[in-house]
């Protein structure tokens, strides 16, 4: 089965990437990461791309939140509902400003407003590591 020439260039993207031996990508050696460092995982978000007026595509994203320490983590695990709200909110409001189905998702700019947007509603959060992300045409 031919692959689409969305998913086809996304394959030729990774490809490159890992060609490149992962440069600009976060691995557990960068030392970013503070020691003790705990990771809370979030629920994909699906939110729609809208332009023209009309629904263009979807936006999917995949996170994971990275707190100092256990202690910070469970601050954080114990508030999901409200944390997984602020994420809707920044992920429709990223996706009505940046996002295109028909072009590259910046993760970079998505991972910056996402970690404001749950810094803001619970101090507890470290920095959000977007773990997946794609965008698809209707």
């Amino acid at each position: 089965m031919p692959l689409k020439p969305k998913r086809l260039a996304l394959a030729a993207g990774l490809l490159a990437v890992a060609a490149a031996g992962g440069a600009g990508m976060a691995t557990a050696s960068d030392g970013d990461a503070p020691v003790g460092a705990a990771f809370v995982p979030l629920d994909e978000v699906v939110v729609p791309i809208i332009g023209s007026n009309r629904v263009e595509g979807t936006l999917r994203v995949s996170m994971v939140i990275e707190a100092k320490d256990e202690s910070e983590a469970a601050k954080v695990s114990d508030r999901l509902p409200e944390l997984r709200s602020a994420t809707l909110a920044a992920a429709v409001e990223y996706s009505r400003l940046y996002a295109s189905a028909l072009a590259p998702v910046d993760a970079e700019r998505l991972r910056g407003d996402m970690t404001a947007a749950l810094k803001q509603a619970n101090p507890a959060v470290g920095r959000v590591l977007v773990t997946e992300v794609s965008a698809f045409p209707v």
